[in-house]
């Protein structure tokens, strides 16, 4: 009897210790088009979440060859944000490779992360790639949305440049569908583990189980090592 209150107090211990490890729940709000629908990126997102015991819940605005200033006109994605009570607006349109198409990015990307500060949202940019027959733009993309996140004070989630850390690594790997621009399996994989990592923080990836995953029958697990340490590579963590 005499040992109860002291196991009690353990206890208690136990639980202060590890519900404040427990991440705060995520509610998120995709804007873009096709490159994130295409295998729904948020689905996976929204799995590595629930492997590191985060809740999230999220809203898409996802349309065909969107560009932000679309989504701007429209005025959905606005409304949106001002009812939501959203933590993150993780944003994305084209390549953006172009300067006239630079120039958009950054005026829409402004005109966002307003917009998500106003009511209380990080806006994400969320870093796409060129199509494989202009892959030599990959660098222009980069530049592109980098200033974009630069000039908006925005957050950076550098998927095209986790693609082409990735290919560095091993230039076999299909980061493309068969209509060689949006991604297979395996690159809207490496888009999610990039996104999560960058609004994470993460300094690795080691928290997700490659057996539990669902996209697992379509990556190996060496393929799957890969991708990992090219996501948080292209944040600044690791090596």
């Amino acid at each position: 009897m005499k040992s109860m209150p002291r196991n009690f107090f353990l206890c208690l211990l136990f639980f202060a210790f590890f519900s404040g490890t427990i991440a705060k729940q995520w509610k998120i709000l995709f804007v873009g088009n096709s490159l994130t629908y295409a295998n729904d990126v948020p689905s996976i997102i929204n799995e590595l979440a629930r492997q590191e015991g985060r809740e999230m819940t999220s809203s898409s605005f996802l349309f065909p060859d969107y560009s932000l200033e679309d989504h701007w006109n429209e005025g959905k994605v606005k409304a949106e944000l001002e009812k939501g009570d959203y933590d993150f607006v993780v944003a994305q349109q084209g390549p953006s490779a172009l300067p006239e198409s630079r120039v958009l990015l950054i005026d829409y990307s402004n005109r966002f992360a307003e917009a998500s500060k106003t009511n209380k949202a990080k806006f994400a940019l969320y870093m796409v790639w060129p199509s494989r027959a202009r892959s030599f733009d990959m660098d222009k993309v980069i530049t592109s949305y980098s200033q974009a996140a630069e000039k908006t004070g925005s957050i950076l989630c550098p998927a095209g440049k986790a693609w082409k850390l990735a290919w560095q690594s091993e230039p076999t790997l299909p980061l493309y569908s068969p209509d060689n621009f949006h991604p297979s399996m395996m690159g809207s994989v490496l888009a999610a583990f990039t996104i999560y990592a960058t609004l994470a923080n993460k300094k690795d990836l080691d928290f997700i189980r490659y057996e539990l995953s669902t996209w697992k029958d379509e990556i190996s697990e060496a393929q799957f090592g890969v991708l990992k340490a090219a996501a948080v590579r292209s944040i600044g963590n690791g090596q």
